[in-house]
């Protein structure tokens, strides 16, 4: 990887529930900017973030990871934490070099202690933040309720960017909708 100035270094801090899709979405963003041509599986333990043996036996994260990419001239630092509370060190440390932070939701379980946890971080950091409702290809998933729960958590601060194309198997893209532009989903 080259040398980038500090101003074209960006922190991004993943936080979430554990089994939120916190590694995963690592994993895709990775793929997405040419870092890895194939990716990990927490199941198969060949994720660039749980690289630690016991991190593949447990199937979860247990201590923070540092995901380089290259993106649009940035070199984007992806700081994946775990999720777990007998972990919450590890998200208190790496808010300290975070400059905006990723909210992963899963779409299955909505609201969960993680995401509060998650939410009074950011309130604390005074820093950019969004929400990635995550597994909104699953079954069961319901984009509109989860939605109501984080209006219920984070207030009317909580506005779509984008909106599925459809939920749980019949999924098959999002909608842009401050440009009204659509994005098919690529299945690996």
């Amino acid at each position: 990887m080259k040398i980038y100035p500090t101003k074209n270094i960006r922190n991004i801090l993943l936080l979430g529930h554990g089994g939120s899709g916190k590694t995963t979405l690592t994993e895709a963003m990775a793929f997405n900017a040419g870092a890895i041509d194939r990716m990990g599986r927490i199941d198969e333990g060949n994720t660039l973030s749980d690289f630690q043996a016991e991190e593949k036996r447990r199937m979860f994260s247990i201590s923070s990871s540092i995901i380089p990419i290259e993106y649009g001239g940035h070199k984007i630092n992806i700081i994946d934490v775990p999720g777990y509370f007998d972990f919450i060190g590890e998200a208190h440390a790496a808010l300290r070099a975070a400059d905006a932070i990723v909210i992963v939701v899963d779409a299955l379980a909505g609201v969960q202690v993680g995401t509060e946890k998650a939410i009074e971080l950011l309130a604390k950091a005074d820093i950019p933040a969004f929400v990635v409702v995550n597994k909104m290809d699953r079954e069961n998933a319901k984009f509109a309720e989860v939605m109501d729960s984080l209006k219920e958590a984070f207030g009317n601060k909580v506005i779509p960017l984008e909106l599925p194309m459809g939920e749980g198997e019949a999924m098959r893209g999002v909608v842009n909708i401050v440009d009204m532009t659509g994005s098919e989903r690529k299945d690996n």
